[in-house]
């Protein structure tokens, strides 16, 4: 590795890194699942421009192998709101490797050519590879399964026959599922939601107010689960009677898999469409 002789200098980056880096963000804070706006309706830039490795010694994951060039270009910038800015300074949990894939994954979704730019009518599931998970160690530590090795390998390959019908659904699909999941963890507890073995209902009333959804927009994409294999409509009994409901089925063995991604996308800070645009179910693995 070279090693660098001069003075770490805070550099300010120049305006074409900084528009490069803001074009990439989508205007989106590039923290996991958070939406907050970097530049308000006002053209005022309320974001912070974060630092991958620290611009001054003592910084947050400061590299003295690194030039003062180089810590100012686009590669080591992100955009991120002010509370996941204080948020990523704990550098035990969010080291440099974890925010340049955490970088590289926010950016891909605003820099994918293949759907960005549509030709022709063309079959994009077909393009989808998925990555299929081996051993899903690093699930298990996540949710708190405490699953022997042997568990994990049964499970990881009942994962990868449900990853392989998954890939034929059309991604806005696959992003509606994660989406409920989503909702259904932040509603649990409630008469919104119930789980059962064979899977997890969430009220449709609740999904409409929640995604500002109409009622046909919700059953047509539930009808399309139902097709597919992986939901339908259902309902739920409340003190009203019985009220329509999307469920979301878990696997054949009972393993609720969409609300155990939302629960290990929170605790590892990983994006839901890790899972849902891209197939990477190769990151559950340890």
């Amino acid at each position: 590795m070279t090693t660098v002789t001069e003075e770490a200098k805070r550099l300010t980056p120049k305006g074409e890194t900084l528009r490069e880096v803001f074009l990439k963000s989508g205007n989106l804070c590039a923290f996991p699942g958070c939406g907050r706006l970097m530049m308000d309706a006002d053209a005022t830039f309320i974001g912070q421009v974060c630092h991958i490795e620290a611009a001054e010694e003592n910084g947050e994951r400061f590299n003295k192998h690194m030039t003062n060039e180089a810590r100012r270009q686009a590669a080591n910038l992100m955009l991120m709101c002010y509370d996941h800015h204080q948020k990523t300074n704990d550098v035990a949990v969010y080291t440099v490797a974890k925010l340049k894939q955490m970088k590289a994954d926010h950016e891909k979704r605003f820099s994918h050519p293949d759907r960005a730019i549509l030709e022709k009518l063309t079959d994009w599931t077909e393009a989808d590879e998925p990555a299929h998970a081996i051993n899903l160690i690093r699930l298990d530590k996540a949710v708190g399964w405490g699953h022997s090795a042997h568990e994990l390998t049964e499970a990881a390959a009942e994962l990868k026959d449900y990853v392989e019908r998954l890939r034929d659904m059309p991604v806005d699909l696959r992003r509606f599922m994660g989406a409920v999941a989503k909702r259904a963890v932040k509603m649990e507890g409630t008469n919104a939601v119930q789980t059962s073995l064979g899977g997890f209902k969430i009220l449709t009333s609740d999904i409409k107010g929640a995604f500002r959804l109409g009622e046909r927009a919700i059953g047509e994409r539930a009808n399309l689960l139902d097709a597919y294999g992986f939901g339908d409509l259902d309902t739920i009994d409340t003190d009203l009677g019985p009220k329509a409901a999307v469920r979301i089925r878990n696997l054949k063995s009972g393993w609720p898999l969409w609300l155990d991604l939302v629960r290990f996308c929170e605790v590892e800070s990983e994006p839901m469409e890790a899972f849902t645009d891209d197939l990477d179910f190769a990151r559950l693995d340890g």
